[in-house]
């Protein structure tokens, strides 16, 4: 092989070299030593509300006539609701209208038009939920679809930081267990990740559930709610 033709070979297998090492540079970073936890907080708390689903339903031969129909009963049961409740604290849930119909030998046959309207009513004052329901079937209301114990808005606020704060420390106590276990210590915040912080509200009624609403109404008795937080947090290990 002549002097020119080594020289290129030379330079050809340098580039190839230096390409190999900057893919492996790529595909295999030195991320050096982390440790992860996962810390879980629980917060019990009572209920400091009561919400009331009352629905309005209506059928009528034309979809004017629904809405006009129902607008009459919301109407009247709003009215009897204010007696008992602020109007901040009764809100349109769900509202819709639509046509329904009947399969007959295979035949589609218009029943007529269906206005469907759900009113989402709060209550402070658990002695008030009887009343609430009283006012609104006896104004024209066709049922109460559920009745919960549930937290306000601003005490959500609340927890939502006294839990996630707790979740925190726990990730944090136990990234420091694991590593005080391997002889290290745990070093500044790589990442945090959450799931954030939930709550379920205890159900004092349910229409599907079958149970007796004057019953349910009778026994209201407030009982604790769970808020609970999740917090993923991965360290640097020293």
């Amino acid at each position: 092989m002549d002097k020119n033709a080594l020289i290129s070979v030379l330079v050809i297998a340098g580039v190839v070299l230096a390409l190999g090492m900057n893919f492996f540079d790529r595909t295999l970073p030195d991320t050096g030593k982390t440790v992860s936890a996962n810390g879980i907080a629980t917060l019990k708390t009572m209920p400091d509300q009561a919400s009331v689903n009352v629905r309005i339903d209506v059928l009528q031969p034309t979809a004017e006539a629904a809405k006009n129909k129902n607008a009459e009963i919301t109407d009247k049961v709003e009215k009897a609701l204010k007696d008992i409740v602020e109007a901040k604290d009764i809100q349109t849930e769900y509202f819709n209208i639509y046509e329904e119909f009947d399969w007959t030998d295979g035949t589609q046959k218009s029943k007529g038009w269906r206005a469907s309207h759900t009113l989402r009513i709060i209550s402070r004052d658990f002695d008030n939920i009887g009343k609430i329901v009283d006012a609104a079937v006896n104004s024209g209301a066709t049922g109460i679809d559920y009745i919960n114990f549930e937290i306000s808005d601003a005490k959500k606020a609340e927890l939502k930081k006294q839990v996630l704060e707790m979740a925190s420390k726990d990730a944090r106590e136990k990234a420091e267990a694991i590593a005080a276990g391997l002889n290290a210590e745990i070093g500044d915040i790589v990442s945090v990740t959450t799931s954030d912080y939930d709550y379920m509200p205890i159900p004092i009624y349910r229409a599907e559930a079958g149970i007796a609403l004057d019953k349910a109404v009778t026994e209201i008795s407030p009982r604790e709610l769970e808020v609970t937080a999740n917090v993923q947090a991965t360290f640097e290990l020293e």
